[in-house]
């Protein structure tokens, strides 16, 4: 035999077979010894052996490797140049995202302009940068091929996909932004002094019913998201339930503007002028007017002394045998300065519709409840306004000392019905001014909304789907609405005299969880008495010859409601409430404190206790602080203190 140069056949040299062909690889596969082109040989074989045709499953299996080989180099390059350019697709688009952010913290920060009309034409001009902005982005990335190639590779899909509705999600928000202010403009623009126009009003309920259902399904799971992906939908689900929760808010009180505005017929409310140096659980009422309401124009009248429509007989019975054992005494159905002694608004509200009508003859809608502060707030927007009798301009500033303090030393003894016309001259003026006055509805609006969580501002409606609307938006006055834990303190005069503008108060709540879940709550409640030492007697600072002993005296008379169910020495069971009380005196320049304790089995609930606070509209609101210390494990806000003058929800949980 010749001599052969030795080659060991790879099978896993890909190019192998095409460079030496079939025959060539049969004669590896049979072990016979044959030359290669680049290592020929001078001395020939001594045998040629007969060459075999390569079976169809070696070909086949050969020609499939080859395939995936080359598939994978090609889908590897493919990535690659996805990966490459579809990270420049996204760091395009994420400088528009980022400008669209930019515009959009710009606009929150400025989101109390919107009321006026400069700051909502700042707003669409945010909006509309946003709008581009977010749309920009959108495009990019919803027609980018690189992304749409990644979005098909484990692993990788769920971000694209993820950074793909994020885009598209604040593209619809700032449109739906653009829209809403779009219709509140027009709304305001149509709208003047005493007149809401309807017809846009409607518009704009509508917009806001439909951005709320575009953006319903906007908040998207955040699951399977990473880095700066997750953050950013995270932060976007947040930002997209409140404004899901505003927009909700806002169908419900756009629903209720309609029909107060008169847009299903005319309606007539009982204005309650409540005053804060006299307080009952609000203010006494000393002044009433009628308001009148008709397709969307708003007019007063009747403003006067509750004097003029003074009843002899009860005008109702009491039917709550707590109700009338503690507060009976005061003929609250009969006096109008007692008629809102109890805690619960409507309740007040609907007991003077009766009066009202017991002394008129006359049927109204509903009940409004104004105190001095709501009239500051108004104030506020209109401007200051001037009455014959009184030779400096009134405005939010000095309003509440004019009709509190100074008042009373302008008329110091007998008869007050001066002062009361001076009172209703204000209230009068102040509805010219929103009639005939150049500013803008929304900050009306922003205004009057400013006075319901204080309970500065109340309203009841007869008609039960307004007055829940009302309930909704805290301006019932209500206790027992929200069907939670409530805790209202409550500090009224005992004596006829205004010692009220002098008073200030501090609360503090200790509450204390036991193992078992019953509550432990004490309530310190601190009473400091501003009225001036050795004052001369007078019709603001007594004596009253009944309970005053010295002037500036002042007879406190404390009532806190509790939960249902909430134990106590002292505690009765009134409108639905556990109602405890007591008395304290506090002489000028001094301070009493007054404690008050209640027990209340069975207060975590699914593993949470949640408790409600809602104060008293007095004109000084009290400092309050509420420290919880549980044995069960359960956690919260701790220590939290804050004013007052909103109502407050916190809420402890083993969760």
């Amino acid at each position: 035999m010749g001599r052969f140069i030795k080659y060991r056949h790879r099978r896993n040299r890909p190019l192998h077979l095409l460079r030496y062909g079939w025959n060539h690889f049969t004669q590896h596969r049979d072990g016979i010894r044959h030359r290669h082109s680049r290592h020929r040989s001078t001395v020939e074989p001594t045998y040629r052996p007969r060459l075999t045709r390569m079976p169809r499953r070696v070909v086949l299996r050969e020609a499939r490797w080859q395939i995936v080989r080359g598939v994978g180099v090609a889908a590897g390059l493919v990535l690659i140049w996805a990966g490459a350019f579809g990270a420049w697709d996204i760091w395009k688009a994420k400088g528009d995202l980022t400008h669209a952010q930019n515009s959009a913290t710009k606009l929150i920060a400025a989101r109390d302009g919107l009321v006026t009309k400069n700051g909502r034409q700042l707003a669409l001009l945010a909006l509309s940068d946003m709008h581009q902005s977010a749309y920009a982005a959108d495009v990019r990335l919803a027609g980018s091929a690189p992304l749409k190639v990644l979005s098909w590779v484990p692993g990788v899909s769920r971000q694209v996909n993820g950074l793909l509705d994020g885009a598209a999600d604040v593209d619809v928000v700032s449109g739906e932004g653009e829209k809403l202010v779009k219709a509140a403009s027009a709304c305001a623009d149509a709208s003047h002094g005493n007149y809401v126009d309807l017809p846009t009003l409607k518009v704009l309920a509508d917009q806001v019913r439909l951005s709320r259902d575009a953006l319903q399904g906007r908040v998207r799971s955040a699951s399977g998201l990473i880095g700066p992906i997750h953050k950013a939908r995270v932060s976007l689900n947040e930002q997209l339930s409140v404004l899901n929760g505003l927009l909700n808010d806002g169908t419900h009180a756009l629903t209720f503007a309609q029909s107060f505005l008169g847009a299903d017929g005319p309606r007539t409310y009982f204005v309650a002028g409540l005053n804060n140096s006299e307080m009952r659980d609000q203010g006494a009422v000393l002044s009433w007017a009628l308001l009148h309401v008709n397709h969307g124009v708003f007019t007063m009248s009747n403003a006067s002394s509750v004097g003029t429509i003074s009843l002899a007989q009860p005008a109702v019975a009491i039917t709550d045998p707590g109700t009338r054992s503690v507060f009976g005494p005061l003929e609250p159905t009969r006096i109008w300065q007692s008629v809102n002694a109890v805690g619960d608004f409507p309740t007040s509200a609907r007991w003077m519709m009766a009066m009202y009508g017991a002394a008129r003859g006359q049927r109204v809608d509903g009940v409004l409840g104004v105190d001095v502060v709501a009239l500051q707030n108004i104030l506020r927007v209109v401007g200051g306004v001037r009455i014959p009798s009184v030779t400096k301009n009134i405005d939010h500033t000095n309003v509440a000392k004019l009709i509190l303090h100074d008042l009373y030393l302008k008329y110091p003894a007998g008869s007050q019905q001066w002062r009361h016309d001076e009172i209703s001259s204000i209230a009068q003026a102040a509805v010219k001014k929103m009639e005939t006055g150049n500013f803008d509805s929304g900050s009306l609006i922003k205004g009057l909304a400013q006075s319901t969580p204080g309970r500065h501002l109340l309203f009841y409606d007869s008609h039960a789907p307004l007055q829940a609307l009302t309930a909704r938006f805290n301006a019932s006055g209500g206790l027992v609405d929200h069907g939670t834990n409530v805790i209202h303190l409550s500090v009224q005069s005992g004596v006829a005299a205004k010692v009220d503008w002098f008073m200030h108060h501090d609360v503090k709540y200790d509450i204390r969880l036991s193992e078992s879940g019953t509550a432990y709550i004490t309530t310190t409640l601190t009473l400091t008495n501003t009225a001036p030492a050795n004052a001369k007697p007078s019709y603001a600072l007594g004596p009253d010859n009944t309970n005053t002993h010295i002037p500036g005296e002042y007879v406190a008379r404390i009532y806190e409601w509790m939960p249902r169910g909430t134990t106590s020495p002292v505690a009765v069971s009134e409108g639905g409430l556990s109602l405890t009380r007591t008395v304290v005196r506090v002489r000028p320049q001094q301070t009493q404190v007054a404690v008050l304790q209640g027990v209340l089995k069975h207060a975590v609930k699914n593993g949470a206790f949640q408790l409600r606070i809602v104060p008293q509209g007095t004109i000084h609101p009290a400092a309050v602080t509420v420290t919880m210390n549980s044995d069960t494990g359960l956690r919260g806000p701790g220590s939290v203190s804050f004013t007052g003058d909103r109502p407050v929800t916190l809420r402890w949980t083993n969760r």
